[in-house]
């Protein structure tokens, strides 16, 4: 009687698909950082852009040669400032480079109660990277420690040098920690919670929460000095966003599923 089966062959088949299975079964591990690095450059940038605007409200050295011209209306209500770097790139005081025009609305001064300020943008880059959207500063009074508080909501958008683009939006609440008591820029220290969220240069989107309280010096040129932010990106495990313990340097630690990653912030 002819047999039906190859028990043999069967059993090399059986034993291969079970493989398979189990080698598309083994996930990868999770090491994306584009979500945190596309969130990290947005804290950046937006709070950056605020730096310029303060510096030229109190003329306080933000020009180096010719630029940026600074054009003040006086007589309009809300008044109207524009900050104009040029249509080529221009090195600022900072050591970052800036064209095209911010412009700057508000209502009246910057630490009275209910003053709104709000910032946008006409073909504005910085280090060759898009930046667009909108960025509004709400005077909230002061906190229960006298400290002047802000509301901060930002809708942005950054197309970088390789064209690919990302969003990101915010809503903070800022308190004036350090610095109130002078026209200088450079003393300011800010404390900063809220959440964000976005998507990324890959078409991912997230969300991020500050769970330890953002310090913001603006004496750094990388701003933010400690602090931590969960970051979810859809579908993906959570990530910790560790802005370190104080100090003014461009690292930060990126831990994804217990592993630890350290990556550089982009301006």
């Amino acid at each position: 009687m002819k047999k039906l089966f190859n028990w043999g062959i069967l059993a090399m088949v059986v034993g291969s698909l079970l493989f398979v299975g189990c080698k598309k079964d083994k996930e990868e591990p999770d090491a994306d950082l584009v979500s945190a690095e596309d969130q990290s450059q947005g804290e950046m940038v937006y709070d950056q852009v605020f730096k310029q605007v303060d510096i030229a409200a109190n003329d306080q050295g933000l020009k180096k040669g010719g630029y940026p011209i600074i054009m003040i209306d006086t007589n309009s209500s809300p008044r109207n400032m524009v900050i104009d770097y040029g249509s080529v790139n221009y090195l600022c005081t900072d050591g970052n480079y800036r064209r095209g025009i911010i412009m700057v609305s508000w209502t009246g001064k910057y630490r009275e109660q209910n003053t709104i300020i709000n910032i946008s943008f006409n073909n504005f880059y910085q280090n060759n990277n898009h930046v667009e959207g909108v960025k509004n500063v709400t005077n909230m009074g002061r906190n229960e420690n006298g400290k002047l508080k802000f509301s901060i909501v930002v809708n942005g958008k950054i197309t970088n040098t390789d064209g690919q683009t990302h969003q990101w939006n915010s809503i903070r609440t800022r308190i004036w920690l350090e610095g109130e008591g002078t026209l200088l820029v450079s003393d300011d220290i800010y404390e900063i919670s809220g959440n964000t969220s976005g998507v990324n240069r890959n078409g991912l989107s997230y969300t991020a929460l500050i769970t330890s309280n953002l310090l913001v010096d603006l004496g750094c040129e990388y701003r933010i000095t400690s602090g931590i932010i969960e970051l979810t990106p859809a579908g993906k495990a959570k990530r910790t966003i560790d802005f370190g313990s104080g100090n003014c340097d461009k690292l930060i630690n990126l831990i994804i599923n217990g592993k630890t990653y350290t990556i550089e912030r982009r301006k």
